[in-house]
């Protein structure tokens, strides 16, 4: 028996939403988990691109749909 369904929808889910999966949405996840951290109330290019670097995601692949994405999952 195991102790996790991986092909539970709802596993998955919540896997892509921790970022841990390299979905477009893990991706996103995963730098937000980063820029979450930040004691700044608005984030420049520079702290973006900083982000991307130390979740493992190219911030160049980022679209406009992705930053608006990201920023509603920022607090």
């Amino acid at each position: 028996m195991s102790l996790f369904d991986f092909t539970d929808p709802g596993f998955l889910g919540y896997m892509e939403s921790e970022g841990c999966m390299n979905t477009n949405e893990g991706l996103i996840s995963r730098v937000a988990k980063v820029l979450n951290e930040s004691p700044n109330d608005t984030i420049d290019t520079a702290e973006f691109r900083a982000a991307c670097v130390s979740a493992g995601v190219d911030p160049d692949s980022f679209t406009q749909v992705d930053l608006n994405r990201l920023q509603q999952k920022l607090k």
